[in-house]
């Protein structure tokens, strides 16, 4: 754990490197000092039809899905990290959007 999870505007894949975008995310995560890099999961998924606020704005968004434990701090210091790492691997145009979603462990399960 975490799962790093990333949703981006398909038509970015011309114009960002995807793979470069998961491993950034990757590494701010590892960065953080919460996490022990080898439970870092990132992925990124491509959302073929969208609409942002009203338009076709191209965007990025990333889930930090965690198990609870951290502190209020620690959560927004990790959105902050995200959030400039991927605000400077896109253009200025491109929506970015970074969330801390608590996980429940009890009910996570994986093989």
């Amino acid at each position: 754990m975490p799962h790093m999870v990333i949703s981006y505007a398909k038509p970015l894949e011309g114009k960002v490197d995807i793979k470069k975008l998961a491993r950034a995310v990757w590494e701010a995560a590892e960065k953080s000092g919460l996490f022990t890099p080898d439970a870092i999961k990132s992925r990124a998924l491509p959302v073929e039809h969208f609409v942002t606020g009203g338009t076709d704005q191209l965007f990025v968004h990333v889930e930090a899905r965690m198990f609870g434990g951290r502190t209020e701090e620690q959560k927004k210091m990790l959105t902050k990290s995200l959030f400039d790492m991927v605000s400077g691997l896109v253009e200025s145009d491109v929506a970015v959007s970074v969330e801390v979603i608590d996980m429940d462990k009890e009910t996570y399960i994986k093989s």
